[in-house]
Parts: C-alpha cells; structure tokens; sequence
C-alpha cells in the first residue's frame, strides 16, 4: 500500500502536476491522520472495555465481602441481645431481692455475660483496593465514598467492642471468682455450641446472695450491658450501610454491563 502511494507520488512529480501533488500530499497526510486517531479510538476503546470489566469485578468481590459481613455482624448481634436480656432478668432479682432462680439456673445466666461476640472479618477486597490505589478505578463517586469511610466506622464499633471485652476481662471475671464457681459457669458456657462439658460439678458451693446483693456487681454489669447496647447500635447502622452499598453496587454494575 505504502509503495502505491509513493508510485503516485512520483508518477506527479514526473508529470509536473505540483498543484495535484500537493493536493494528493495533504490528502495522504489527513488520511494518515485519520488512520492514527481511529487506531487510538479503537485503542482507547478497548482500554475502557478492560477497566469496566476490572471494575465489574471488583464491584462483585466487594458485594461479596460486605455480604459475609452482615452475616457476621448479624450472628454477633443475636448474641449481644442475649446478653442483653440476660442482664434485665440478672437486674430484677438484684433490685427485687428476690432469687427464684436454682444454683443451676445462675451459672447459666452469668455464662451468658461471659459470651464475648466481636467482629474479626475484614474486607480483603477493600483492603487490597485501599493499598495498591485501585480505589479510584471505581467510577461511582457516591459508592467510592461510602468505602472510603466504612474503615472508620467499623472502626468505632470495634472500640466499644474492646472495651466491653475489657471489662469482662477485668472486672466481671474478678468479681465473680469471689463469689461462684467459675467451673460450674463455665460448664453452662454455649457460644455457637457448648465450649467445656463436665462430667461433675464443683465441689464449692457459689454464694449467689453475696454476688447479688454486691453494688460492684451491680455496677459492673451496668457497664458491661452499656458498651454491648452501643455496640450493638453501631452495629445494626452498619448493616444498614452494608445493605446500601449493595443495592448501589447492584445498580452500578447493571449500568456498566
């Protein structure tokens, strides 16, 4: 093709037709010109059909991150409200002095406040997008922000998780190895199944009445109940988010299809 071209270049040249070779010139260097800009449209085409389809991806591995993590977040909340209304039954033997609960019956109320539900899941896919710069390559600004600022509002739900682990830790526990058999509580202990399964009970006999009727249990499980409520709270807004940006991430990638 190049050769034909130069034959006609020459074949005017010989000719001494200028004019027509100047136009013929022009005409070949708009149509070279034409040529490069439609290589580079098909190029550029191309490269956006490449990144929507990365960003189909990314969407769909996002939207399955953040549907593990309600399951999750759901499963810890069942065990939160437990703990919860645990703590209402615990609260009306305490103020009404009145116990019409066995031994029994106690070490599994109080194996109740012992259950520690927090949220260990992170998003892998944020995290990989976060770390490398791909964030950007998300074309929707409003689900692009609701990502960027997911990180810190997990963030603040797990603090009081911590706290509320602390306290268990380092309150309740203490206070309760003064008064019961933590080896009979813990034999009543079910998380997701049952942690520990003796055979026999304890040979010490727990003094609920003592525990009962003591202002720093009472105290202690005033701050245990308050950090699993905000906790909780925090929680069932980040679900709502969740399931926001899902619906977001369902329209987008319609959209881009």
């Amino acid at each position: 093709m190049i050769k034909f071209f130069r034959n006609i270049r020459k074949n005017l040249l010989a000719e001494g037709k200028t004019a027509n070779y100047l136009k013929y010139a022009i005409g070949e260097i708009v149509l070279v010109v034409i040529g490069i800009l439609i290589a580079l449209q098909i190029n550029n085409w191309n490269e956006r059909r490449k990144q929507r389809t990365e960003e189909i991806e990314i969407l769909k591995n996002i939207k399955s991150d953040f549907a593990n993590t309600i399951i999750e977040f759901e499963e810890n909340n069942a065990f939160k409200k437990r703990i919860i209304s645990t703590s209402a039954v615990i609260y009306e033997v305490i103020h009404t002095k009145r116990n019409p609960y066995t031994e029994k019956q106690l070490d599994s109320l109080i194996s109740e406040l012992l259950i520690n539900p927090t949220y260990n899941g992170q998003s892998e896919t944020l995290n990989i997008l976060f770390n490398s710069g791909k964030i950007n390559i998300i074309s929707n600004d409003s689900i692009k922000n609701k990502l960027v600022l997911w990180p810190q509002q997990v963030e603040d739900m797990t603090e009081d998780e911590v706290y509320g682990s602390n306290i268990v830790y380092n309150n309740l526990y203490p206070i309760l190895k003064r008064y019961v058999s933590l080896y009979n509580v813990n034999n009543q202990l079910q998380y997701k199944f049952k942690l520990v399964d003796y055979s026999s009970q304890s040979s010490f006999t727990s003094d609920y009445y003592s525990l009962l009727n003591t202002m720093e249990f009472e105290s202690t499980l005033a701050s245990r109940e308050l950090t699993i409520s905000v906790s909780l709270i925090l929680s069932l807004e980040l679900i709502e988010t969740a399931e926001e940006i899902i619906a977001m991430i369902d329209k987008e990638i319609k959209k881009l299809k």
